[in-house]
């Protein structure tokens, strides 16, 4: 995997490269179709990750052409799939901060529906990272990837939690301390990251691959997704809206946080709501629209949704939901209010 930083490089890498099949979707496409030089053979537009309705385009990747993703984790999936299949190499070139997509050898797609990703151990790729096109996009997408970042605070509480409950694998002092450093280094950089700038593009996307590169390397820890990934995944469900994952993640970090302190006094919620803050992070239920009773509901059935599907431990298996703990919930999200 090669990962290249710059500003204005996607034509002079595209005239490298020759013949090439451009794998995107309607956004990104509309965005910057005007900046290419050098036009695709065939541009595929992918709308969905369904295993099906990818392989029926496999058929239309021309042998003779090189493959390029452009966009957001959507098309880089559909990129990377596309090129397993035909043994290539991608060119990968994410048009937004907020998917570890062109870090990861897992191709996430979906079958019947449901998740069907798949790992490719040292799966190559070569990804450009061109801050003109990363700035050109929406920057509440930009954002949002911070959250899909900090995700490794409660994801790291999770897996304290449950070891002083003697559940799980054993605390590994290494990838603890990797995983320290990490969010550490996206705290302190939280305003030069919200401000979108080409050193706090470069921060959050260096520190996504981190993290990415982490859990590829532990793949029996439990440090790919926790608390705050449950919350998002079964809110998507509970609500069927279309919501911006980076930022529900960011919601479910608030909350699972400041859950988590009642076990781990080292939780890092101020920090990590302040961080949010300090980034320009939308997490705030009204602004990303949802209502309170669709985050009850959600809470309610969280545990069951992770014994279905996940078969996480995470601080939701341990929290008793009281009508107290329901308030102090409530006035911490809403109002900040810390009791």
């Amino acid at each position: 995997m090669k990962t290249l930083y710059g500003n204005k490089m996607l034509n002079s890498h595209l005239e490298q490269l020759g013949k090439y099949v451009l794998v995107t979707m309607d956004a990104p496409w509309q965005l910057y179709e005007p900046l290419l030089r050098i036009k695709p053979e065939a541009v595929l537009m992918v709308e969905s990750l369904n295993k099906e309705s990818l392989d029926k385009m496999v058929g239309n990747v021309p042998r003779d052409c090189a493959i390029v993703g452009l966009g957001g984790g959507t098309a880089l999936d559909a990129a990377k799939y596309f090129a397993y299949s035909a043994d290539q190499v991608p060119l990968l070139v994410p048009s937004i901060t907020s998917s570890n997509a062109p870090f990861t050898d897992f191709i996430s797609i979906r079958k019947n529906g449901t998740s069907f990703g798949f790992k490719v151990d040292g799966y190559p790729k070569k990804i450009l990272i061109d801050y003109e096109l990363i700035q050109m996009a929406d920057p509440r997408l930009n954002r949002a990837g911070y959250g899909d970042l900090l995700y490794m605070q409660t994801t790291w509480n999770d897996w304290k939690i449950a070891q002083e409950k003697g559940i799980g694998p054993a605390l590994d002092p290494e990838v603890e301390r990797e995983i320290d450093r990490i969010v550490v280094s996206s705290l302190e950089n939280a305003p030069e990251i919200g401000s979108l700038t080409q050193d706090g593009i470069r921060l959050l996307m260096e520190n996504t691959q981190s993290s990415s590169e982490l859990y590829m390397l532990n793949p029996t820890l439990p440090i790919s997704a926790g608390s705050d990934h449950l919350f998002a995944w079964n809110l998507e469900l509970t609500t069927g809206k279309p919501l911006i994952h980076g930022e529900i993640v960011s919601l479910g970090i608030v909350m699972s946080s400041f859950l988590q302190k009642s076990y781990l006094p080292e939780s890092r919620y101020r920090e990590l709501r302040k961080a949010m803050d300090e980034a320009c992070v939308i997490y705030h239920p009204d602004q990303i629209g949802v209502t309170w009773d669709e985050i009850v509901r959600t809470l309610q059935s969280v545990e069951s949704y992770n014994k279905e599907v996940r078969g996480f431990h995470t601080v939701f298996e341990w929290v008793d939901w009281t009508p107290s703990l329901w308030k102090r919930l409530k006035d911490y999200l809403y109002n900040g209010i810390d009791s």
